[in-house]
This record gives C-alpha cells, sequence and structure tokens, in this order.
C-alpha cells in the first residue's frame, strides 16, 4: 500500500509538469504571434496575440501550435501526451480510490505513469522552448522597421554585394 500524502504529493508533481506545458505552448504562440506581426508590420492589420490563448485548452493550444510549426512530429508527442494528462486528470486519481475514498491497491500500478508524465512533460517542455528557438533570436534582435522585415538572409546578401 502506498502512503497516501506521497501519492497526492507525486499526482501534484505530475499535474504541475502537463501545466508547465501548458504555459510553454503559450509562450511559444505569444511569441510567434509577436513575430508575424512584426513581419507584417503596418502592410496588413495583425491583431492576433498570445492573450487570445490565456484561457485555451491544451487541445486547443496543440491546434494552435500545430499551425505555428513544421514539427508535426512534435506536435503528434504533444497530442499522445494531452490523452495521458487527460487521463491523470479525469480519470486516473478516482480510480485509485475504494469505495469509502481511500486509496486502493489500483494506487501502487498508477505510479508509474505518474511518473511517466511527470518525465514526458518535461521532455516536451524543452522541446516546445528548443522549436521556438528558430525565430525567438530575430524576435529579440532582428530589425522590424514599419515597413516590414529588413534583415537579409547571409545568401541574398551577398548576391547584392555583387
Amino acid at each position: 500500500m502506498i502512503d497516501s500524502d506521497d501519492f497526492y504529493l507525486r499526482v501534484a508533481y505530475a499535474l504541475s509538469g502537463c501545466q508547465l506545458v501548458e504555459q510553454e505552448l503559450k509562450l511559444y504562440i505569444t511569441q510567434a504571434l509577436d513575430y508575424v506581426g512584426k513581419c507584417v508590420g503596418r502592410r496588413l492589420p495583425f491583431k492576433m496575440s498570445g492573450e487570445d490563448y490565456e484561457d485555451a485548452s491544451l487541445e486547443r493550444l496543440i491546434d494552435v501550435f500545430r499551425k505555428l510549426t513544421d514539427n508535426e512530429a512534435l506536435v503528434a508527442e504533444l497530442r499522445k501526451f494531452k490523452a495521458e494528462r487527460n487521463f491523470l486528470s479525469h480519470k486516473g486519481i478516482a480510480q485509485c480510490l475504494d469505495p469509502w475514498g481511500e486509496l486502493g491497491g489500483r494506487s501502487a500500478e498508477f505510479m508509474p505513469r505518474l511518473h511517466a508524465v511527470q518525465a514526458e512533460a518535461e521532455r516536451l517542455r524543452w522541446a516546445i522552448h528548443e522549436e521556438g528557438g528558430s525565430f525567438k533570436g530575430d524576435l529579440a534582435f532582428g530589425s522590424f522597421p514599419e515597413c516590414g522585415l529588413t534583415f537579409l538572409r547571409a545568401a541574398s546578401a551577398a548576391e547584392l554585394k555583387r
């Protein structure tokens, strides 16, 4: 039998990892939309922002992320993670309780899933963070004058010198 304090602490760690994945998706979406807004400049009204997704569900965040990345493997991993997170959040804990609300025997077999969700959340959080590396540098240090993007790729700059 598992100590109930240890069990609920493990649940809290796993769920907090899930929340961090959601937060990283929100950050990615916010920064990606900021980048698009700066690239568009004044040429086209662009009123989308990360605030539009502050209260979005994990499923909605994954759908928006999918439209802002070409990393289909990461999107598939996030969808799989969402299914496990939903089980954990909505069904898993209840299945570990006996009819009197005490931890039952299933809690011991549930612990590896808690550990796995926590580890997968950490891995996915870093993968999302790294995915944004392709544009975050430009967002922080790029030149975006009012008419749009002005920095050039190295190949284009070399062509201009000819």
